[in-house]
């Protein structure tokens, strides 16, 4: 089975948390007397498969958060108000030579 592609904003993450952790809660408060022993382990391990699941959610949406107010996000907005304030700057970058960028991008 393909793996279910992440969201790409906070909003839709924070959907997907939401749901698998309604989800794992109702698993949660399933009756588990009357229950035989092979459907008890089949609910074990999807709540255990579910909860690593939830923790990848969160991981991602941590990530998703440092990548819109992290500090790379926050220099790369002072660079681009200082562009605008400073025409020499915008100059400088404009002459940067491409193949630099081109290496810098790969990096990342």
């Amino acid at each position: 089975m393909p793996k279910k592609k992440a969201p790409d904003t906070i909003e839709g993450i924070d959907a997907e948390i939401s749901s698998l952790h309604l989800l794992l809660n109702e698993a949660m408060q399933t009756s588990r007397e009357k229950m035989e022993l092979a459907d008890l382990i089949k609910l074990i391990d999807s709540v255990g498969k579910n909860s690593l699941c939830l923790a990848r959610m969160l991981k991602i949406r941590v990530e998703l958060v440092d990548r819109q107010s992290g500090p790379s996000a926050l220099l790369h907005q002072t660079l681009l108000e200082l562009e605008e304030e400073w025409p020499e700057l915008k100059q400088l970058a404009a002459n940067y030579p491409l193949s630099l960028q081109e290496n810098n991008e790969e990096a990342k």
